[in-house]
């Protein structure tokens, strides 16, 4: 194989490879995040809960819907937490050991629960994190679509 032909087929070879392999893992900028609803929600109080069907929509909208994680120290990262943000078109968020208002982080993370369910049916419920912030009491209160 001559030299050009070699390097034709690297080239080619490393496009192909890169858009399989790298192609689906978005990640948010630092002014998308810090312009982002989790970062709206890190600093809401009761009155701008309000604004959270407005900010679920605007999300869904920019596909950069966020599922809202108990926080701590130290933050768990699964594997399949990638792997579930890709399929699923959502970005797990933790916020740390600052408390948001969680009024706010739960309704938006129920209406994000609807979405998900009228989108791809129950089946993400199954690969979903278990402790994202008012989940459990989402399936309670949706037992007709529960697993």
């Amino acid at each position: 194989m001559t030299y050009r032909k070699a390097t034709l087929f690297i080239t080619f070879f490393s496009l192909i490879v890169g858009q399989y392999t790298f192609g689906q893992n978005r990640k948010l900028s630092d002014e998308e995040l810090n312009h982002s609803t989790a970062s709206k929600i890190r600093w809401a109080d009761t009155i701008t809960c309000a604004q959270i069907d407005k900010w679920v929509k605007s999300d869904i909208k920019s596909k950069t819907i966020f599922l809202f994680l108990t926080g701590g120290i130290a933050s768990a990262v699964y594997p399949t937490d990638q792997k579930f943000e890709d399929k699923y078109g959502i970005y797990y968020f933790d916020f740390g050991d600052s408390s948001p208002d969680y009024k706010c982080v739960i309704k938006y993370n129920d209406m994000v629960f609807d979405y998900l369910t009228k989108v791809y049916g129950k089946k993400w419920k199954r690969e979903v994190r278990k402790d994202i912030i008012g989940l459990s009491e989402w399936k309670k209160q949706n037992r007709k679509i529960r697993n």
